[in-house]
């Protein structure tokens, strides 16, 4: 189980990632690399039994979330 201070800090590099995504063109190299990285991670949390859900802001579309997220 992380820390709060942990999960906090993935929880803010999710929203950063999340801005990220879109901010770039969804045909760019650089888009695919953050998406892998949000779901990288979003699953990484998951996996150490957090189970809230992101503010809608932090989200990526439906299509791009893991399915371990869609099915908390």
């Amino acid at each position: 189980m992380l820390s709060k201070n942990e999960t906090d800090h993935i929880l803010s590099t999710l929203a950063h990632l999340a801005a990220r995504w879109r901010g770039i063109s969804e045909n760019s190299p650089s888009n695919h690399e953050v998406v892998f990285h949000y779901n990288e991670l979003l699953r990484f949390l998951i996996h150490t039994g957090w189970d809230n859900g992101l503010a809608l802001e932090e989200e990526l579309p439906d299509e791009l979330m893991p399915r371990e997220y869609l099915e908390l």
